[in-house]
């Protein structure tokens, strides 16, 4: 019989590539043997790991720069969707649906896989975020919370005009990595019968949420406050100079999830990072007076749209 599949073959004595095992011939190439009393030996101590040591790497998402290796580590991420999970009370009887491809820090940690895993709860993968392929497997599951961008929200309310799936399950839906038009906003509640959460959120770590016991104005028009009460927000203008409240400027962090650097990447660092540690985002944003976040776009577009413009102004 040839069983290539096999990796490990436990024997009480040393065995050749091909071996006879009560007139069976086993064709076990390639694997590797251990003596039968190392099944019931004590388990290899395992290795020490430290908190503060990288868990993994997320891609950073700025589509107008190289992408760059962004290290997380197992402290700061824990806290991420640790947090983000009690923010929207996930329990074991959640089902999140990872509507969006995994590896992105919305849908795995905000708090997407992660957190639900972290909670006892259930997590759903679908191959995409299409509506055919998600309504049927939001009823069929009794998906409870799911993260979308603003365009895969239209196309779903969009589609429930002729889809008459069953999605009373669903309780949450979180709505970023774009800024959300009011009109789509306001379309949530009454046409998938859940609440809205506005996100923004980076790979290099902020994360700004709307609380589900907001007012409707802040959850329909802004992107929330901070996850940690340690988070630090700055909004500055061109000079590096904060604006007056309620005016637009760039967006800066720092936090306890907040990286202080890219992977191997000084120039980069040197350009991203103030000398005090806060990251510029990229993002123009402005504050509200209640300690809201409005973001608009990223400041790189307004550079490109200024750099175009006539100075005639015809």
């Amino acid at each position: 019989a040839q069983g290539p599949f096999l990796r490990r073959v436990f024997t009480h004595e040393t065995q050749g590539a091909t071996s006879s095992y009560g007139g069976l011939t086993v064709d076990a190439s390639g694997c590797h043997y251990f003596p039968l009393g190392s099944i019931d030996a004590p388990a290899e101590r395992a290795l020490v790991r430290c908190a503060d040591q990288v868990a993994f790497f997320l891609l950073s998402g700025n589509a107008t720069a190289e992408p760059q290796l962004i290290p997380r580590t197992h402290n700061d991420y824990a806290y991420q969707a640790r947090a983000a999970a009690e923010l929207v009370s996930l329990t074991e009887k959640d089902v999140y649906l990872a509507a969006l491809p995994a590896e992105f820090n919305f849908t795995f940690g905000c708090p997407g896989i992660v957190g639900t895993l972290s909670a006892g709860g259930t997590v759903v993968l679908v191959e995409n975020s299409g509506p055919p392929e998600c309504l049927p497997v939001i009823e069929r599951e009794r998906v409870t919370i799911t993260s979308v961008t603003p365009a895969v929200a239209r196309l779903w309310l969009d589609a429930l005009a002729t889809d008459h799936a069953d999605l009373s399950s669903l309780r949450l839906v979180q709505i970023g990595d774009a800024p959300l038009r009011r009109a789509t906003a306001e379309r949530i509640a009454p046409e998938l019968g859940c609440l809205l959460q506005q996100v923004f959120g980076m790979a290099e770590g902020l994360l700004t949420l709307t609380r589900l016991a907001d007012p409707d104005e802040t959850v329909l028009t802004t992107q929330g406050r901070p996850l940690s009460p340690d988070d630090e927000i700055r909004i500055v203008d061109a000079d590096g100079t904060d604006v007056p409240e309620g005016e637009l400027g760039e967006l800066l962090a720092r936090g306890p999830y907040t990286p202080r650097g890219y992977y191997r990447a000084p120039d980069r660092n040197a350009h991203s990072f103030t000398a005090d540690g806060y990251l510029r985002t990229g993002d123009l944003a402005r504050r509200t007076p209640d300690g809201n976040l409005v973001v608009t776009g990223r400041l790189s577009d307004l550079l490109r749209r200024a750099d175009h413009e006539d100075p005639s102004g015809l």
